[in-house]
């Protein structure tokens, strides 16, 4: 194979790990919601109560376009030491996913924004409560995502809900992911409800954290620069086939 030859190959190749790479890129952007100078898992961003908070960084420690506003009659923030085996497994320790923002009203609204128009995402939404001294239910409450799932979030004193199920940490939080949509201005919200089925301290609503991440689209077709990709390495194949025969 001649030295010209080699190049473009070495060269294709390069393109196509990178093409790979930006495809397969997808971090979670993650929001722990707790007391002010609370514990966080690794760069996720603390909440403290309601408002807007934008620049987010992701779990790698990038900062994003991506913001959160939390609004809500009541908001305020408490302490929750989690269950441990209520805290699902993950590659960032979820251990400190404690604290939450709550409110004994009915009704807390969450909000992102910065996010790609009309792209679909991975949605956890983590509930908790500590109401100790009280063997029943500490909450319940129905989560609505927009442009996707809804379902109802029910747990005991210090138990870690991840969307509509009680954590476990044998299971991987990948698991527990649910998906929702962004509008055409890149915005995706998120409505907590009490329904008013329980008699707890006057009910609410409880949060320990929510996150997100870019969803693969089921039967998703290559970008333009994916398939350009594609032709080049086949290209490259007939080439160098020729080359051989023609020798």
């Amino acid at each position: 194979m001649n030295r010209g030859l080699k190049r473009l190959l070495r060269a294709s190749c390069l393109l196509f790990v990178a093409g790979f790479g930006m495809q397969a890129s997808a971090n979670i952007v993650g929001v722990d919601f707790g007391p002010p100078a609370s514990p966080t898992p690794g760069n996720w961003n603390l909440v403290t109560g309601a408002g807007a908070f934008p620049g987010l960084v992701d779990e790698v420690g990038d900062p994003t376009p991506i913001g959160i506003s939390v609004s809500g009659v009541g908001i305020d923030n408490f302490n929750v030491s989690l269950l441990t085996p209520t805290i699902p497994a993950h590659s960032t320790s979820l251990a400190n996913l404690s604290g939450s923002v709550f409110t004994f009203e009915d009704r807390v609204d969450l909000s992102f924004t910065g996010l790609e128009p009309n792209a679909r995402y991975d949605i956890w939404v983590f509930g908790a409560r500590d109401i100790l001294g009280d063997p029943g239910p500490a909450f319940e409450q129905t989560v609505s995502i927009s442009g996707g799932a809804s379902f109802l979030q029910i747990g005991a004193h210090r138990e870690l809900v991840v969307n509509g199920q009680v954590g476990a940490s044998a299971v991987n939080l990948a698991n527990y992911a649910v998906t929702g949509r962004a509008d055409a201005s890149g915005e995706l919200t998120i409505a907590v409800v009490d329904p008013g089925n329980l008699n707890i301290l006057t009910g609410g609503v409880y949060l320990a954290g929510v996150a997100l991440r870019p969803a693969l689209e089921a039967n998703a077709v290559p970008s333009s620069t994916w398939w350009s990709l594609l032709l080049l390495g086949g290209l490259m194949t007939l080439v160098v086939r020729r080359s051989r025969i023609t020798r």
